[in-house]
């Protein structure tokens, strides 16, 4: 039996969810992290957060 896309859609948020509160934290890639930092500049996003 395949979930449906939509109970699919509900368990990925679920374990999103959990391993947010478990503290995990993805690390992206430099290149990511350069294409995000050029897009928030060409934008003038500025975000501050806090460190743990």
């Amino acid at each position: 039996m395949t979930p449906s896309p939509q109970l699919q859609k509900k368990m990925s948020q679920a374990v999103q969810t959990s391993m947010r509160i478990e503290g995990y934290a993805s690390q992206a890639s430099p290149q990511v992290q350069a294409k995000a930092a050029e897009l928030m500049k060409q934008q003038r996003v500025q975000v501050s957060v806090p460190s743990k």
